[in-house]
């Protein structure tokens, strides 16, 4: 294909004769917010931003992208390392239509939505897709990575309640795709990240979730605490889904004040049943003195509770463990002690229920008998070099033999993208990836390199 270079006047002049939405240079309003990422760590500074209202009009920009060779990122909730650049930004926030089937308990929204504005608006009919846990992450990441939230264990993962998508691939075309069209492009959707192309539409299964049972529970943190904490929740039945961080505690109201700054144990737990929630979560309270309990009845949407401070994107590590007992426990309080930031925490969740009823080869996300996720976060720091040296040593030293990452995880340049896709996926997105962009247009991403390019 022989590719039409363009100038930025040109770039910018044609996208806005082909393109149904706006289209934004750095002399116009909206351009700054659109290139920032949620965590500042690097703002790129592109070409053109264009905010498309419609799937043809993200249509018409990958067109323009693929045929003039210019760069193209994506950007949802910006917080990723890649939605920002010096090419072409696609910034899809404006595609935020809901169209809700309550009858059949399904809905196709639009790929511009935040885990919380689609959530509101699904708990307005008592009705819920399980996302993360933080409000302002965008459902297009967040699902196409697999999606582990607070509903996981109960209802499967984000990508296990995705029944289609619409999705624009590099050649421009938009497609509809599920399990009897493109089922390899949806098998690779479901797990494989943005590698494929830019979804503008998704169409979910809803769970019937209108109040649960949940909230913060924090305790003080020892090797023994943390370890009888994750027993309790592998031992739990999957109505229950604890997401558990290990941090110096924040001056948060109702935290007694000479325990600032000390480690302790903040559990974010949530039971889908309120019946019978209250003597489900005993043995949790039964652990420790709660320093801190909130755990009530609230509306799902309560649940999601955002990242007060953005400042700039921490070092990030992930693995999968086997089970977090006291040795764990002392591994991550010594760490946490020697680390150098007032941003340091270790999370762990245990996973199981519903995530393993489906078999690994179903979708690209491939961890389906993994019992527990961690991910380590240290904050940002000059060139991030010993924030990285410091989280990838807790790994190290957390590391039990299971293979894996999860994708949505990984830091930026961390080169463990063949460990998030074990066994034989990795092979089977490559080829995948071939089919749909042999060219790699859409590589700002954690990439999946097509055959026959380089890595």
């Amino acid at each position: 294909m022989q590719l039409m270079r363009l100038t930025r006047p040109d770039l910018t002049g044609t996208l806005r004769s082909v393109v149904d939405g706006s289209v934004l240079t750095s002399d116009d309003p909206g351009y700054d917010e659109s290139r920032t990422p949620f965590f500042r760590h690097r703002i790129g500074r592109p070409a053109a931003v264009v905010r498309p209202r419609h799937a043809a009009a993200v249509a018409a920009t990958v067109s323009v992208a693929a045929n003039s060779g210019t760069p193209l990122q994506v950007r949802g909730g910006g917080h990723t390392a890649h939605s920002t650049g010096e090419g072409l930004l696609l910034d899809v926030r404006s595609l935020t239509g809901i169209d809700l089937e309550l009858s059949d308990h399904t809905a196709w929204v639009g790929s511009g939505h935040t885990a919380g504005t689609l959530t509101d608006a699904l708990g307005r009919h008592g009705t819920a897709v399980g996302f993360g846990d933080t409000p302002s992450t965008a459902i297009s990441g967040l699902t196409l990575g697999g999606g582990v939230g607070f509903l996981a264990r109960r209802h499967g993962l984000t990508i296990d309640n995705l029944l289609a998508a619409e999705i624009v691939t590099a050649e421009g075309q938009t497609r509809l795709v599920d399990p009897a069209h493109d089922a390899d492009l949806f098998w690779a959707i479901r797990g494989g990240g943005g590698n494929f192309g830019v979804v503008t539409r998704f169409r979910y299964r809803l769970a019937r979730v209108a109040e649960v049972y949940g909230g913060l529970l924090v305790l003080s943190a020892t090797p023994r605490i943390i370890a009888e904490v994750a027993g309790v929740c592998a031992g739990a039945d999957r109505e229950l889904t604890v997401i558990v961080n290990i941090l110096p505690a924040p001056p948060l109201p109702g935290i007694p004040p000479e325990q600032v700054g000390r480690p302790v144990l903040m559990a974010r737990v949530c039971h889908t049943d309120p019946a019978v929630a209250e003597a489900a979560v005993r043995p949790l309270r039964r652990v420790a003195t709660p320093l801190l309990d909130q755990l009530q009845p609230m509306p799902y949407p309560a649940l999601l509770e955002e990242t007060p401070d953005r400042g700039t994107r921490p070092a990030l590590q992930t693995l999968f463990v086997n089970r977090i007992d006291e040795t764990a426990g002392a591994a991550i309080l010594g760490h946490l002690a020697e680390a150098r930031s007032p941003l340091r925490l270790v999370q762990f969740r245990v996973l199981g229920g519903a995530i393993g009823d489906r078999p690994a080869d179903e979708t690209a996300y491939a961890h389906r008998d993994a019992p527990v996720l961690v991910m380590i976060v240290h904050g940002d720091e000059p060139g991030l070099g010993w924030a990285d040296r410091w989280a990838r040593q807790v790994r190290a030293d957390l590391d039990q033999g299971v293979a894996g990452a999860y994708v949505n995880f990984l830091g930026p340049g961390d080169d463990r993208i063949q460990a998030a896709y074990p066994g034989p996926t990795f092979a089977r997105l490559r080829a995948v990836k071939t089919a749909y962009d042999p060219q790699n247009l859409f590589r700002h991403n954690l990439n999946i390199t097509p055959e026959g390019l380089a890595a």
